[in-house]
This record gives C-alpha cells, structure tokens and sequence, in this order.
C-alpha cells in the first residue's frame, strides 16, 4: 500500500532527506558545466597564435595590438593573444615547465636564464633560416650573436631566440630580464607564430618616442 502524501509524511521526508536536494542541485550544476566544456568549440592549433611573457607585461595594451594585427594583417586567426607567467623563482620555474610539457604557447618572451635552460633542452625552433626576419636585423647592423646556443638534442648551434634588446619598441608592452623571444618548437602553428613574430618585429624595432616629441612631430607637420 503506498503511503499517503499529506503534511505529515512530507515533514516526515524532508526531515531526513533534505540533504539530497542541494546534492542534486550542486551534481546538476557540475554536470551541465561538465557538458559545456566539453563540447564548447575550441579554436584548432592553426589558428590560434598565443604570447607568452615570463615577466612583465602590459596584458591590456599588448592584447590591443595583437587584436590590430589579427585584423589587419593575420584575418585567418581565430585566436590572437597573450598572457604573463609568474616571475618568480618559485612558482615562475614550474609554470614554465607545464606549459612547455603541453606545448602551450607559441611565441614566448624569456628571461636570459629560462631561455638558456630551454634553449638547451631543444624545445625551441632555430630561428637563423627565416630570411626576412635576419634580413632586417642584418640591415640594420643588430648583432643576434646572444641567441645562438646549442641544443643537448642535436649538439648542434642555432639561433634559438631574438634578444630583446634589439627589439626595444617591445619594452611599451612587455619586459623579461635580460629577454629573448622565442619560438616553441612543438607549437601547432609555427607558420603563423613566424609571421607574427616577423610583424612585431618590425613593428617594434625602434624606440618609441617619447610623448613630448609626438607633440612636437605633430605640431612641426601642421600647416
């Protein structure tokens, strides 16, 4: 015979099973969350291009530019940005690691001590064989001599970063000790991390002026 339902047996219910409501609720919450991020789109390997700066870095102002470039020169991309690792000695070290274990990241910005150690392992993409990019380096007379080193993989010496010094328009958007970009070997779009490379490059290769010279280069140009 079943049990009637009136205020008696539902008190006599909720006083020992309420509990199971909220599980309910939180065990819906997390497996609607669950569904979503499992099958939410992602955009593919190629066509995403993603800096990553172990230091310093203008995230705003950075993610502006590279929201330009994305229009303006890379429309293919679905995906264009950065974002800064911990610089510090003892979360920066394991961050860095984890990223390069996954090949996260395309293009990084590596203080001089991570950069060697990563250069060593042969996780980076040699760089001297891309000729637009040494040609405007060479044209300009900028030593790239720091950024060859030798792989422990190979034992062979390649360019494996661009220091930043040489690039010193970069230093408005992002800054690491010592610096080099660099390219990651195992990234899933190393054409188009090239490219973006080659275009902050050249779009960063001078010192910006300073504020007082723009007014006065505009106020030089005024008819």
């Amino acid at each position: 015979m079943k049990t009637p339902v009136n205020q008696a047996t539902l008190k006599q219910h909720l006083t020992y099973n309420w509990w199971k409501y909220p599980l309910l609720f939180i065990l819906t919450f997390f497996a609607v969350d669950l569904l979503y991020t499992t099958t939410a789109y992602r955009s593919p390997p190629e066509k995403k291009v993603e800096f990553y700066i172990y230091g310093y870095a203008d995230t705003n102002a950075l993610n502006e530019y590279m929201a330009r470039v994305n229009q303006e020169q890379m429309p293919d991309m679905e995906v264009m940005d950065c974002l800064t690792l911990m610089d510090d000695d003892a979360y920066g070290p394991m961050q860095l690691t984890t990223y390069l274990a996954v090949a996260e990241g395309d293009l990084y910005l590596l203080p001089r001590e991570q950069f060697l150690t990563v250069a060593y392992d042969g996780a980076l993409l040699p760089l001297e064989d891309q000729t637009e990019l040494m040609d405007t380096f060479s044209r300009a007379g900028r030593s790239l001599q720091n950024g060859w080193r030798r792989s422990s993989e190979t034992g062979e010496t390649h360019l494996f970063g661009i220091p930043a010094d040489k690039v010193p328009g970069l230093r408005q958007y992002a800054y690491a000790k010592d610096g080099y970009l660099c390219v990651l070997y195992a990234g899933g779009n190393t054409e188009n991390t090239l490219k973006f490379l080659s275009i902050l490059v050249n779009d960063m290769f001078e010192e910006p002026p300073a504020s007082g010279e723009e007014t006065e280069g505009a106020a030089s140009a005024a008819p």
